[in-house]
């Protein structure tokens, strides 16, 4: 089968490997498309990091290793014991595996596991391939109302939305939104979801404003070109926001966010980078503002973005592009230039 594998630093290759077959409890997909995200570019142009010569302790992940980790396919085959999902379903895979044992494990927080992994990230197949298999515990079915491309997308905005649920924020609130990216759409969508409006984003690339302005949203600002804080203050009155979602992971992002919430208000970081930040502790204990983190996606997420999913809360139109695998190469360089914002891989079938 045809699968793309990443063997070193920016060295992804193309490549005829040998075809997987499921075993008991595991299931077998044809992959139809697979989304690219930033961790993925952060593995080909500033890694291997994940992914070494050394197998994983959980996974027995090695280089080479196929990419992938946000797809959906149909089931090719099921291994002994799998009964929830039979061959023709139309699925996408919640790719996170966890150990089941440690301390985070056990207090139900799987996806903070001290050994975690993702399949296609570093493990033994990803979703860059015409078929790959995966425990059937990562299987879900796709509504009949949801395309699998629509499947693909469940994973970062999973992501996203698990970032909205840290957050706290309530209906009728009001949140703003760093970085207008995938993720920062996503978590825009997602804040809708559960019933707020007010709802500004700082996006300092021009390409993706527009793209966002094209979805119908008004209120995206220029950080380069406006101070923030203070039109965060003019629009309420001096007071601040109730959240802040922080989709870039840039050192001022981190230094702004405290500056647009109100007494406290949160801060939610989701992305994140090898940047250090620095900050005053009275900027945080004069208005008792909450900083919190969100990886992943808890137990339950995954389901729920399907079901948000198949009832329009997350619309595609307008910010995701399909290419042909042929064109990976070309595609990581576009992505990482800013020239393109959310990317789905389509397979080749047959």
């Amino acid at each position: 089968m045809i699968a793309a594998r990443l063997h070193g630093p920016q060295d992804i290759r193309i490549e005829d490997i040998p075809e997987p077959e499921p075993g008991a409890g595991e299931v077998k997909l044809a992959v139809a498309h697979n989304g690219l995200c930033g961790t993925d570019l952060a593995e080909f142009f500033a890694g291997p990091r994940a992914c070494t010569t050394v197998p994983h302790p959980l996974t027995g992940g090695v280089l080479p290793q196929v990419m992938g980790h946000e797809f959906a396919g149909v089931v090719a085959a099921v291994g002994a014991g799998v009964a929830d999902v039979a061959v023709g379903d139309q699925v996408c895979v919640e790719p996170l595996y966890s150990c089941g044992d440690c301390d985070r494990c056990h207090a139900g927080l799987p996806q903070l596991c001290r050994q975690v992994m993702t399949h296609g990230i570093c493990s033994h197949g990803g979703g860059l391939a015409g078929f790959t298999v995966v425990p059937a515990t990562m299987v879900h079915r796709l509504p009949a109302s949801m395309s699998l491309a629509e499947g693909a997308l469940v994973e970062p905005m999973s992501v996203a939305f698990n970032g909205v649920l840290r957050s706290g924020v309530e209906p009728g609130q009001s949140a703003v939104v760093f970085g207008a990216g995938p993720i920062g759409i996503g978590v825009m969508f997602g804040l809708r979801a559960v019933g707020v409006e007010d709802i500004l984003l700082v996006e300092p690339a021009p390409a993706r404003r527009a793209a966002v302005a094209a979805l119908g949203v008004a209120d995206v600002l220029d950080p380069e070109a406006t101070d923030v804080a203070d039109e965060v203050r003019r629009r309420t009155a001096g007071r601040g926001v109730d959240v802040a979602v922080d989709c870039a992971g840039a050192a001022a992002t981190f230094a702004a966010a405290p500056a647009v919430l109100r007494a406290r208000g949160r801060y939610v970081g989701i992305a994140f980078s090898g940047q250090a930040v620095s900050f005053t502790p009275w900027v945080l204990t004069r208005s008792e503002i909450e900083l919190t983190g969100s990886l992943g996606y808890a137990p339950g997420v995954f389901a729920r973005v399907i079901d948000l999913m198949a009832g329009g809360a997350f619309p595609t139109k307008g910010w995701v592009e399909q290419v042909g695998l042929d064109e990976l190469r070309e595609v990581f360089d576009d992505l990482r230039a800013g020239r393109r914002l959310k990317i789905l891989v389509d397979l080749p079938t047959g």
